[in-house]
């Protein structure tokens, strides 16, 4: 029994690695406070939470959505060239960066209702939507419930349900173990969460999410009307069937990235997801 448990343990480890290589790992070591741009920052009230806000530039506003286990650090390289033209809302969902958890379990749904109501708390009906990773996921959300607040949806590396991902990616979210993370994740957590010593209660209530979470089915997704634009790297943690029908329910073409992975795109050459964003947003550089 013992060798049972010991081969089941480092199984489980290993997909939790598998689940960090090419994830939030090259972001998480990036501070907000790098970015070059002037920064309003805030915290709003809204079901139960203390919920961090912050705004970059001025503009007609495009919201930025976090990705699992990282914070609005990760969008450092892109934000100040989004903050150009545009009014940049970036918030931190329950449990991450800046936003202490409570005593609610984690849910894109619950995530997407509360990100609508920051957005109503500081004066903003509609904007446009940016998300990354799970933070795509609740764009879905937010653009499902809530869609006369989205004008224009933007998702990369996103699924709508834990079937989108690859298999190990999968089993990795369903059983994930702190002590799997790398260093850098955990400390970049502990630097500007409220509670830092609540990362374990994260990374647990994370996997009971992944266990939890009902998929949005095609008819949610086939009633979202704002336009869409689906981006997927060349080497994702999603899988490519996967992506290709969530582009076809929005009705549009899935971009792929190429030479790129889950993250790459984001933290280190975003020339190409800049690029798209800028087009389908109608930019200025």
């Amino acid at each position: 029994m013992r060798l049972t448990t010991s081969i089941n343990q480092e199984a489980e480890w290993s997909n939790t690695r598998l689940l960090i290589q090419g994830w939030e790992r090259p972001m998480a070591n990036t501070r907000p406070d790098t970015m070059k741009t002037q920064v309003k920052p805030g915290y709003a009230p809204v079901n139960g939470l203390e919920m961090y806000y912050e705004i970059h530039g001025t503009g007609e506003p495009l919201l930025l959505l976090h990705g699992q286990f990282a914070s609005i650090g990760m969008f450092s390289r892109i934000l100040p060239a989004l903050a150009q033209s545009r009014r940049v809302v970036a918030v931190e969902q329950q449990g991450h960066g800046h936003t202490a958890d409570i005593d609610r379990p984690l849910r894109f749904e619950q995530m997407a209702d509360d990100t609508a109501a920051l957005l109503r708390h500081i004066g903003i009906e509609k904007a446009d939507v940016f998300g990354y990773s799970t933070g795509g996921w609740v764009a879905l959300h937010l653009a499902v419930s809530h869609p006369s607040m989205v004008r224009r949806l933007a998702v990369s590396s996103a699924a709508y349900d834990i079937d989108g991902y690859l298999p190990q990616i999968k089993a990795g979210l369903l059983n994930p173990r702190p002590e799997a993370f790398p260093e850098i994740v955990r400390e970049s957590y502990e630097r500007v969460a409220p509670k830092p010593e609540q990362w374990s209660t994260l990374v647990a209530k994370a996997g009971e999410q992944a266990a939890a979470q009902r998929g949005l089915t095609a008819a949610q997704l086939s009633s979202i009307t704002a336009p869409a634009l689906v981006i997927a790297a060349e080497r994702d943690v999603i899988r490519p069937e996967h992506a290709r029908e969530l582009a076809r329910l929005l009705r549009t073409e899935l971009v792929i990235l190429p030479n790129s992975d889950h993250s790459s795109y984001v933290s280190d050459n975003t020339a190409a997801l800049l690029s798209n964003l800028r087009t389908f947003f109608n930019l200025t550089e």
